[in-house]
């Protein structure tokens, strides 16, 4: 009698036996995919499916994998499979809205997440992509709203500080006092970088604040914006700052510079020649007016200007390794010629990694001498910066280039514990471990640079090696 009353109660109260191994399978799935380990996940949910042809979760989850894979139509087709097997709840509406995100549809993803927010008010990522999206579509007043109310919830550290910096870059543009508070608070955060830039741009604004040589600040505040990557915003400040001073060389030389990257030739190149012809003993104007011509590849010219700004300043480095480049990329390229300019950048800044760097990638990836010169010199970059993933990944590819497994091995899985997310580096493990003979490993590393890079050069070497 109390069998059959409990089994009533089960009935009754819909509490039916939980299938633990299809929980754990989710949870292991889930796992794998916090790990960027994305094959490995769509395999385990694809068990979970198996185990529940109707449930929706398992599809959903795959959906989301697919498109932080840059797999928008299959996880489009996952979705709808999730959706019609009953999964169209805040899961699904908040996977389609990052998914037409992910796709630079940003304006159509607005209106569900205002529906997801009005449900789930203190979801702070959502009010953070909300702003984003508004960001996206130029509605500077609403994304100011969205960061706020996201700044009102328990956010964080890191999003905390990218909030402050969105706010901050929109500050920028008309209230300097403003600007200044949120990137101080940017100044405080975790992520070095952001730290780096926010200190920059605080400098600059207070400078700013002082009035004394207001293109000199602008300027500055141009170059911080700059360096942050935010093109339109320093345009403004460069523009205003040949405004106020139009004697302003590097005023003109910046601001030719950014147009320059927006494609703006002809006003580009009339402001940094401005600059040459008001200071024509300046290497600035003439080593970014050559470099105007490098990135519309006009290789020739822009080497003869680079050249003439060598001549006005042989301690340049940064001169030296931008004619170098000119050589290389040249049909056929001039390897010779190249390499005594990439030797003339490393004795002129012999402490300074970036350009032993460039010279190991010559060595090794153009494949001139990995083997003896390669290795020399990307031992000195690894000296120079030991908790550099680029250099470590560089000696350790010399390393292997040269024949040496075993320290290639060492150099690689130290560069892989620095950025492992650098799919480049999974995939060059993947060559190191078949080499040793060690082929589980090898097609473990090969799918992780698979998954990291579906549709690039490093997924597809990686597929490739896979087929092998």
């Amino acid at each position: 009698m109390p069998i059959v009353l409990l089994a009533a109660a089960c009935l009754f109260l819909g509490l039916f036996p939980v299938d633990l191994e299809g929980v754990a399978t989710m949870r292991e799935a889930g796992r794998l995919a916090e790990g960027r380990r994305y094959t490995a996940a769509l395999h385990a949910y694809d068990g979970a499916v198996e185990r529940c042809p109707g449930c929706p979760e398992p599809w959903l989850r795959q959906g989301a994998i697919y498109a932080a894979q840059g797999r928008y139509g299959e996880a489009w087709e996952a979705y709808l499979a999730g959706i019609r097997r009953g999964g169209y709840g805040d899961e699904a509406r908040e996977g389609l809205a990052r998914l037409v995100i992910a796709q630079g549809l940003e304006g159509q993803a607005i209106g569900p997440l205002r529906d997801l927010l009005a449900r789930r008010p203190g979801r702070g990522d959502l009010w953070i992509a909300l702003g984003e999206a508004y960001l996206a579509v130029r509605d500077q007043a609403a994304a100011k709203e969205a960061f706020s109310r996201a700044l009102e919830l328990d956010l964080s550290p890191g999003q905390r500080q990218s909030v402050h910096a969105q706010l901050g870059r929109m500050c920028v543009q008309d209230d300097d006092e403003c600007a200044l508070a949120h990137f101080e608070l940017v100044e405080r955060g975790p992520d070095p970088t952001l730290a780096r830039h926010a200190a920059r741009m605080a400098a600059a604004l207070r400078e700013t604040a002082l009035g004394s040589e207001p293109a000199l600040a602008r300027a500055k505040l141009g170059e911080a914006l700059l360096w942050w990557g935010d093109l339109a915003l320093a345009r403004r400040q460069f523009q205003a700052a040949v405004d106020l001073e139009p004697a302003y060389v590097d005023g003109h030389a910046y601001l030719g510079h950014v147009l320059s990257v927006l494609g703006e030739d002809e006003s580009a190149v009339w402001h940094l020649e401005r600059a040459i012809d008001l200071e024509p003993g300046y290497t600035l104007p003439r080593y970014l007016l050559g470099m105007h011509y490098v990135r519309r590849k006009w290789w020739i010219t822009g080497r003869e200007i680079l050249e003439g700004a060598h001549e006005l300043d042989p301690d340049d480095p940064a001169i030296c390794a931008a004619v170098a480049d000119t050589y290389l990329r040249v049909e056929p390229p001039d390897y010779a010629t190249a390499e005594q300019w990439l030797h003339a950048a490393v004795d002129r800044a012999p402490d300074d990694p970036r350009f032993h760097l460039l010279l190991a990638h010559f060595y090794v990836d153009a494949m001139v001498d990995p083997s003896r010169r390669g290795v020399a010199v990307a031992q000195v970059a690894v000296g120079l910066a030991p908790e550099s993933a680029e250099a470590q990944e560089t000696l350790g590819w010399a390393y292997h280039l040269a024949g040496d497994p075993e320290r290639s091995l060492a150099s690689l899985e130290r560069a892989r514990d620095l950025r492992p997310q650098g799919a480049r580096i999974h995939y060059r493990l993947g060559e190191v471990y078949r080499a040793l003979g060690q082929e589980d490993l090898a097609r473990r590393s090969y799918q992780q640079a698979l998954d990291l890079d579906w549709y690039g050069p490093n997924g597809e070497a990686a597929w490739r090696a896979m087929g092998e």
